[in-house]
């Protein structure tokens, strides 16, 4: 009889540490759809195991509560996430004067510096198969002014910020309630900001661990390690202590569970966006906002097979093509396209993309009356480089935001990354959630 694999573990010499049998298949699905540190159990050939979903080398299992820590691997790779990951130096310049400026009245990246497949590049001319990336092209030129009373206000969407980044893990209702609540700088009518309005601030300069994907006016500072009184050190890196709440709820499931609220978040410290149970108990943390709400579409149908939206002032393509592409390839096809006359397409940067989501639909997450959509899953490419890792660009799940497993735990309309092209080296999953990887996803150019 084969016994489960923990209790082998246990006896098995070190040696043969590598020869071990996978884990049983009731462990994995006794988590599935579970977050981490969710109670579990399950039945093995040896009887019942009761433990935690603990994220392991071979991916969110039932962990037994009786294994040593000096075996127990999520110990382990927790011990780990709380380092620093090591990474080469990367410095993103920011937005030059050498960019072409557009209409767009969105607040630009400010992502300056230009990429291939792999390593930073200086940036090409139109000729070359990277031209049409986010640094050759300037929206909104981002203004800031901060306030000595502890406010900042974007002079592009007129918003006024608190410059602080709340540091207690908090639940959204009591995020809201802060907001409410919130008397600074001689004002009381602070709110939780909308998703659309958290992610016109973040800027696209951040690397994981060296800038956080914020301007330098706003206050948030990456620890280098997770305070020893956190509750919930054991399973967070660093980076996540930038998940800050948004007051957009998601319209679709959170993991595919029908019983679970779910709201939006932004990542200054690692660049994304996902979201996570209203009520969870670890909570997440916040920044309020006030003034009048930005970011809500005005979209036209110009009947020539273009939308334009006169909230951003961009022309957008109305209809994808349905064939997915890599990022090169993406670049390529906004370059190449003419389309009601025009021939100045270009593939939209991250923030540009992220403003035509409707966050009030689950699944496609977009105004299906102004635009058609080819394929109701699909993801979509922009033009953004993602400083975590820069041999990849950012995409917006317009579908619902899977794991390899088709859990849809990041929610439609939820901002990732995937590798620019396929390789021997790419990997079949990434992160804690196990983000499915793609690489080759559908484009809709802007003008």
């Amino acid at each position: 009889m084969r016994r489960y694999f923990f209790v082998s573990l246990l006896l098995a010499p070190p040696v043969f540490a590598q020869q071990l049998p996978p884990p049983p298949p009731e462990a994995k699905s006794a988590c599935e759809g579970q977050p981490q540190g969710q109670r579990c159990e399950f039945i093995a050939p040896h009887g019942k195991v009761s433990g935690q979903c603990r994220d392991v080398r071979e991916g969110l299992l039932c962990v037994p509560d009786s294994m040593p820590p000096m075996l127990n691997r999520s110990n382990q790779r927790n011990d780990q996430r709380n380092k620093p990951p090591k990474r080469a130096k990367i410095d993103i310049d920011a937005t030059t004067n050498d960019a072409v400026k557009t209409t767009s009245r969105i607040p630009d990246t400010n992502q300056g510096s230009c990429f291939d497949n792999h390593q930073k590049i200086p940036c090409p001319p139109k000729d070359d198969a990277f031209y049409g990336q986010d640094a050759h092209y300037a929206g909104a030129t981002p203004s800031y002014t901060q306030d000595k009373s502890g406010t900042v206000t974007d002079n592009v969407t007129g918003l006024m910020w608190q410059q602080a980044h709340n540091p207690q893990r908090i639940n959204w209702y009591q995020a809201n309630q802060a907001c409410e609540s919130l008397t600074l700088a001689g004002f009381k009518d602070w709110r939780l900001p909308s998703i659309k309005e958290l992610f016109s601030i973040i800027d696209f300069r951040g690397v994981v661990g060296q800038r956080a994907y914020l301007p330098d006016e706003f206050d948030i500072r990456p620890p280098a390690s997770l305070s020893k009184n956190d509750p919930f050190a054991a399973n967070h890196r660093p980076e996540m202590m930038g998940q800050t709440w948004s007051a957009t709820k998601y319209a679709g499931q959170h993991w595919d569970d029908p019983n679970v609220e779910a709201a939006f978040f932004v990542n200054f410290l690692d660049g994304r966006i996902k979201q996570a149970p209203t009520r969870g108990r670890e909570g997440l943390f916040y920044r309020c906002v006030r003034g009048p709400a930005w970011g809500e579409n005005q979209f036209v149908d110009n009947n020539n097979g273009t939308v334009s939206d006169k909230m951003s002032d961009l022309m957008w393509q109305q209809q994808d093509d349905g064939k997915p592409r890599n990022w090169q390839e993406a670049l390529n096809y906004c370059k190449g396209l003419t389309l009601a006359g025009h021939t100045d397409w270009r593939l939209p940067n991250v923030k540009e993309l992220q403003s035509i989501v409707n966050y009030q639909r689950p699944a496609p997450a977009i105004d299906t009356a102004s635009f058609g959509v080819s394929d109701p899953a699909a993801w979509y490419w922009s033009s953004t480089t993602h400083g975590d890792d820069i041999s990849q660009a950012d995409y917006v799940c317009f579908g619902k935001c899977t794991s390899v497993q088709g859990i849809d735990v990041h929610g439609a309309g939820a901002q990732r990354s995937d590798p620019k092209l396929r390789g021997a080296r790419v990997a079949q999953q990434q992160g804690g959630q196990q983000d499915e990887i793609r690489i080759e996803n559908l484009v809709r150019c802007v003008r």
